[in-house]
C-alpha cells in the first residue's frame, strides 16, 4: 500500500499525517518539535526519529512512501533546513522530500480557492493565495517591529498595562494582581527585573496572555484596551493583504491561539474585515497544516 506523508512542525510539537492517494487521512499522530529555534538539537532528531518511525510503522517499510512535506518555520535559514533534512534521511527516509514553510502548508490545508489565513499565535501573520495563484503575506516580521496582535504582543501589552496602573497613568487593572501571582513575585519591581533578566524571552512574555480572559471577564477596562488593539492590528492584516492582492472575495481561515481561545478579539476581528471586506467568507480551517503538507506531497509527487 502507498500513500503520502505531511509534517506540521513547530516550537512545541510535531503532528504528522498519512493519507492514501486520493487525500483520504489514514492515521495521524503528534510527536516533540522540529524547529531548531529554541531547541536543541538533540530533541529535534529524537522528535524526527519518532516521525520517521510512525511513518515506518504504518506500512512497515518507508519505501511505500510516495512524498513527504515538511512545513516547518525557518526553512529560508539554509542551516536549519538542511539539519532537519539530512536527520530525516539518516533515520531512513530516502523517499521524495520537500521542506517548505509552515504558513504554506497551513494556507493549503485551511482553505479552497484564493483568500488567506489569519494566524496569531506567539507571533502573527496574513498568508494568502491570489486569484492568479501567487502567494502573498502582510506581517510576520517577528516581535521586534510586528507582530501585533499575537500572544507576544498581548503579553507585553498586560505588562505595560500593570506599569501604567503602578505609575498612575493608566486605569487600575486586575491585571497586576494576576501577573504578580502568575510570576510569583510581591511588586511592579520585582516584575521589571523578571522582564529585563537575560533568562526571559519571547515566549515567557507570550506565557502571559492567557491572563487577558479572566481580566476580560471582569469588564476590566485595562483589559478590554488590550483586546481591541489586538483586534484592530489583526484585522487590518487580512484587509491590507486582501487590497495588496486585489482581492474582495473568497475564504479567510483565523488560526493560533488568540483566534482560538479569545472569542472577543475572534469576533471583533470577523466585524472589522466583514465592515471592509464584507463578500470575504471567514472560516475555520478546513483541514489541519499536516493535512496541507501531506495534500501537497501528493500534488507535487503523485
Amino acid at each position: 500500500m502507498t500513500y503520502y506523508c505531511g509534517w506540521d512542525g513547530g516550537g512545541s510539537k510535531t503532528n504528522v499525517c498519512i493519507t492514501d492517494e486520493c487525500g483520504v487521512v489514514l492515521s495521524e499522530k503528534t510527536f516533540g518539535p522540529i524547529n531548531l529555534n529554541g531547541t536543541s538539537e538533540d530533541t529535534v532528531r529524537e522528535s524526527v526519529r519518532s516521525c520517521v518511525d510512525f511513518m515506518k510503522s504504518f506500512t512497515g517499510s518507508l519505501t511505500d512512501c510516495k512524498g513527504l512535506v515538511i512545513g516547518m518555520a525557518g526553512v529560508s535559514n539554509h542551516a536549519t533546513a538542511d539539519f532537519v533534512q539530512n536527520t530525516v534521511r539518516v533515520y531512513g527516509y530516502n523517499g521524495k522530500l520537500q521542506l517548505l514553510g509552515d504558513h504554506e502548508t497551513a494556507l493549503h490545508g485551511a482553505i479552497n480557492g484564493h483568500g488567506a489565513i489569519l494566524i496569531a499565535g506567539t507571533g502573527s501573520v496574513c498568508f494568502g493565495r491570489d486569484k492568479n495563484g501567487e502567494n502573498f503575506r502582510c506581517g510576520g516580521y517577528g516581535h521586534l517591529i510586528d507582530d501585533e496582535g499575537s500572544g507576544y504582543a498581548i503579553g507585553r501589552d498586560i505588562l505595560i498595562a500593570v506599569t501604567h496602573a503602578y505609575d498612575g497613568r493608566g486605569p487600575e487593572t486586575c491585571l497586576s494582581e494576576y501577573v504578580y501571582e502568575n510570576l510569583d513575585i510581591r511588586n511592579h519591581n520585582s516584575m521589571i527585573s523578571w522582564l529585563y533578566s537575560p533568562e526571559t524571552d519571547k515566549k515567557q512574555i507570550a506565557a502571559l496572555a492567557p491572563l487577558l480572559l479572566p481580566a476580560l471577564a471582569q469588564n476590566d477596562t485595562a483589559a478590554l484596551q488590550i483586546a481591541e488593539k489586538a483586534a484592530k492590528h489583526l484585522a487590518s492584516l487580512v484587509i491590507s493583504g486582501m487590497k495588496k492582492a486585489d482581492i474582495k472575495t473568497g475564504e479567510v481561515a483565523l488560526m493560533g491561539s488568540i483566534l482560538t481561545h479569545y472569542d472577543s478579539i475572534r469576533n471583533k476581528v470577523s466585524e472589522l474585515i466583514k465592515n471592509e471586506l464584507p463578500q470575504i467568507n471567514i472560516i475555520n480551517p478546513r483541514n489541519s497544516p499536516a493535512k496541507g503538507a501531506a495534500d501537497l506531497a501528493r500534488e507535487l509527487f503523485m
